[in-house]
């Protein structure tokens, strides 16, 4: 089956003049017989009038000279993000042509194969070299691109082509939004060693110069994580990176275009901003901030709501933090990952895809998307473990348009005791929750040796879900999927959370001075392919009866 994911800012981030058409407006051609060398960074449009679009890309100059890989992002209609053109192509004196190529439209997920792409490449001589090309490729038919005709393409050489690639330019954090949900960010150290997140997708790799006096950058992504996010795991995408420039020549934004190396068909066109660029003191040794902790947010000036914060980091950098009141909770969760950067190494970032639910709005709660999480942690007890996890959130709605800043330590009440090794069976047993969390409901759960989890509310919803393993040395953390809820048959009504989709995240014991389990945490969230979220907060003491 083929597959791909595309993730892309707006064509608004494209550096000035990513329109298309040679440089005067007309297309010049060489001298007869000129041979024409195609390598570089192109920009332009493809189609005409209503359905002109912008396109840019690379091609590759190939042992010769003379042309190799290509690869074109085209602006998909309605603001849908970028389609893909690419194979390979070569240019004879002055004639195009690439055969065999591939076309992926992001509206509808298809590729479309067998294209033929034709033209003519020219050199005004205002640069001294070719920086024209005009021409059309195949209608990628049976794709919600297909227009029953050729396109046309036109493209003019890039101003991009006129910085070199380097690994101190590369070096930094750069983000950027997901069309089906999700996003995406990558940080890349001054080795080019790059970690970051894809969707739901960790990914690892590099990104190094591809060659002297270029402006393309080699890339390669690991693509890893659980099947469940993460369809494309185990596979590998490889191609090129390109930078853009301020005007005062740093870099502000990036352009990734890749495809699969190893696994079925997929394709990425990243294109994203760059994290402002501030000169750090160097950190000490990387600490961890998977975890258990509890503090306070510091709300904006003007702005009304909880300020006490417990919540859980696991290993995996996935964090779920929530505030407690008499009525509900709110909760804030995402995926952390580490900014892999020799001055920065404690400091953990998401993509600008994280969920902040408000308990307070609409009445039955608001759930807030695209927010930004950055944390930094600390280390001041002298043993080398993480004792203070400060930061800030944001969203674009944010009330009184200022970040909320965090501040958390660990939480001694969900510390191991001395002694004792993490291991799911420790929690076993029953445990309730009076009111909070589910609309005053009380909420009684079960955990049996096998793992299940079941559990009735007093509204008459039953809950459904799987304890498995713990998910670190010595932490108290555990992993919990297919958590849920379903319409009791003995209930009189209709369980109003049945139709949510499933959820997972991560459970935690809660253990009395004696070191005895006492108490039950589990941090849930979902999100079903139509976009409807779910969330749960389940704090519970636990009860004499045990399964």
């Amino acid at each position: 089956m083929r597959k791909s994911l595309w993730l892309s800012l707006t064509c608004a981030a494209l550096v000035a003049g990513c329109g298309g058409g040679s440089s005067d407006g007309e297309d010049v051609g060489p001298t007869p017989g000129v041979q024409q060398y195609p390598g570089g960074v192109w920009e332009g449009t493809v189609g005409t009038g209503a359905a002109q679009r912008q396109v840019v890309g690379y091609i590759d100059p190939g042992p010769l000279g003379t042309g190799g890989e290509f690869y074109f992002a085209r602006e998909a209609p309605g603001a849908a993000g970028f389609d893909s053109l690419y194979g390979r192509l070569n240019v004879n004196v002055t004639s195009v042509l690439a055969t065999g190529v591939t076309y992926f439209s992001v509206q509808d997920r298809k590729f479309a194969t067998g294209l033929t792409l034709r033209g003519t490449a020219s050199n005004s001589g205002k640069i001294g070299r070719t920086d024209g090309i005009s021409g059309n490729y195949s209608d990628p038919v049976q794709t919600a691109a297909a227009s029953g005709a050729v396109v046309p393409l036109k493209l003019s050489y890039s101003s991009l082509n006129f910085h070199n690639a380097t690994p101190a330019m590369i070096e930094g954090t750069y983000r950027g939004t997901g069309l089906f949900g999700g996003g995406w960010v990558i940080a890349v150290s001054p080795q080019g060693q790059l970690s970051g997140r894809i969707g739901g997708c960790l990914v690892t790799g590099s990104a190094t110069p591809r060659a002297a006096n270029s402006p393309l950058y080699s890339l390669t992504l690991n693509l890893s994580g659980d099947t469940t996010s993460c369809g494309e795991s185990g596979t590998q995408q490889s191609g090129i990176a390109v930078l853009r420039y301020d005007a005062a020549g740093v870099p502000n934004g990036i352009w990734a275009f890749t495809r699969n190396a190893t696994g079925p068909d997929n394709t990425y066109t990243l294109n994203g901003i760059a994290d402002p660029r501030t000169v750090t003191p160097p950190s000490a040794t990387p600490l961890s901030v998977a975890g258990n902790w509890q503090g306070s947010f510091t709300l904006p000036a003007g702005v009304i709501g909880d300020t006490s914060v417990w919540g859980s980091v696991l290993p995996d950098g996935g964090l779920f933090f929530y505030t407690n009141s008499s009525l509900d909770h709110n909760a804030l969760y995402g995926r952390l990952i580490r900014y892999q950067n020799n001055a920065t190494t404690n400091r953990f970032v998401t993509a600008n895809d994280g969920v902040f639910f408000n308990r307070l709005l609409a009445n039955t709660g608001t759930y807030n998307e695209s927010v930004l999480i950055d944390g930094t942690l600390q280390s001041s007890n002298g043993t080398g473990s993480a004792n203070l996890f400060t930061g800030t959130f944001s969203y674009p709605t944010q009330p009184g348009g200022a970040p909320t800043r965090f501040s958390v330590t660990p939480d001694p009440l969900y510390a191991l005791p001395i002694g004792t090794v993490p291991n799911a069976a420790l929690i076993v047993g029953t445990y309730r929750m009076a009111g909070t969390g589910f609309g005053g409901d009380t909420t009684t759960l079960t955990v049996f040796a096998d793992g299940a989890i079941t559990g009735i509310t007093s509204s008459g919803c039953e809950v459904a879900g799987k304890l498995l393993g713990e998910l670190g040395s010595g932490l108290n953390l555990y992993r919990v999927e297919a958590f849920g809820y379903l319409n009791s048959p003995n209930a009189p009504i209709t369980c109003g959370l049945s139709s949510g989709p499933a959820q997972s995240g991560s459970a935690a014991a809660q253990f009395d001075a004696n070191g005895r389990v006492v108490g039950l945490r589990i941090l849930t969230a979902g999100l079903s392919v139509a976009g409807t979220r779910a969330h749960t907060v389940f704090v519970g003491a636990k009860q004499a009866t045990t399964p």
